[in-house]
């Protein structure tokens, strides 16, 4: 569990580049908005989708670089939150209580497959 703590803390640098590279895509797309505007949307944005995607590819670190890992990882969040977000609409739960109950449970469900992914590889050992 610590090298995952380490290595968490060695990658919450290149997470702080890409969310500022993404707001100024964003100020540049939005100028006519205030900076507020746009870094509450980006902010909104990377906690939907690329930090769940983040957490979801993390396992995978050791194959895939951090780019790929975003990326791909933002693109599987995006699809995880929308079809859980949409059957969660139908049995009742309103969106706006979604979008900060969605993005933590697959923060949550992620650590705890890492997690137990690791306490695997080690058994095998």
């Amino acid at each position: 569990m610590r090298e995952y703590m380490r290595e968490l803390k060695q990658e919450a640098a290149w997470l702080a580049a890409t969310f500022a590279v993404f707001m100024v895509i964003l100020y540049i797309a939005y100028q006519d908005e205030s900076i507020a505007a746009v870094a509450k949307t980006a902010a909104a944005t990377y906690w939907l989708f690329v930090i769940p995607g983040y957490a979801v590819m993390f396992h995978w670190r050791a194959q895939l670089g951090f780019i790929e890992r975003i990326v791909a990882g933002t693109v599987a969040a995006m699809v995880v939150v929308g079809v859980a977000s949409y059957y969660l609409g139908l049995m009742g739960l309103k969106l706006q209580n979604q979008t900060l109950i969605l993005p933590a449970l697959v923060i949550i469900i992620s650590a705890f497959a890492a997690k137990f992914s690791a306490q695997k590889s080690q058994q095998q050992q």
